[in-house]
Parts: C-alpha cells; structure tokens; sequence
C-alpha cells in the first residue's frame, strides 16, 4: 500500500500520468459498453442491435487490453520516460 501512496504530494511522474491514462480509457471503454448494450436492447432493429453487441464485444476486449497495460505500468514491466510525458499532460 506504501508505494501507491508515495508521490502524491506533487505533479505526477510521467509514469503515474501513464497508468491513470490507461485507466481513464479504461474506464470511458466500460461506461460505452454498458451505453451500446443499453441501446441495442431498447428496440433497435435486429441488424442494430447485432452491430452495437459487436461493437459492444469488441470494446470489451480492448477494455481487458487496457487494464493489464495499466497493470504492467503500476507493476514497472512498462515504462515511459519523462521525455515521453508530453502528451495528454493534465
């Protein structure tokens, strides 16, 4: 618990910009998951409704994908150096 609590006191390092990122586009990929399954549901044609569970299942995926990257930066196997930190900067 100690190492998540270090450094919060100042700006985040780029390696803390990068997990919360990854867990920012985490978190937006799940709230559109749950949006496309609420409307495929709601009476759309059957071909719509196919596409936005797809669409839905796809997101999903990348959802997972997103969050093991997230947990490879927290756990250091990825790293971002300061240089890199330019982008997406908050």
């Amino acid at each position: 618990m100690d190492e998540l609590i270090q450094g919060l006191d100042g700006p985040r390092t780029a390696q803390q910009e990068l997990f919360y990122d990854l867990e920012d586009a985490a978190a937006v990929i799940g709230w559109a998951v749950v949006q496309l399954k609420a409307l495929a549901g709601s009476g759309r044609t059957p071909d719509e409704a196919v596409a936005m569970m797809k669409i839905g299942t796809l997101l999903a995926a990348q959802q997972e994908r997103m969050r093991v990257y997230a947990e490879e930066v927290r756990e250091q196997r990825i790293t971002r150096s300061e240089a890199d930190s330019t982008v997406g900067t908050r």
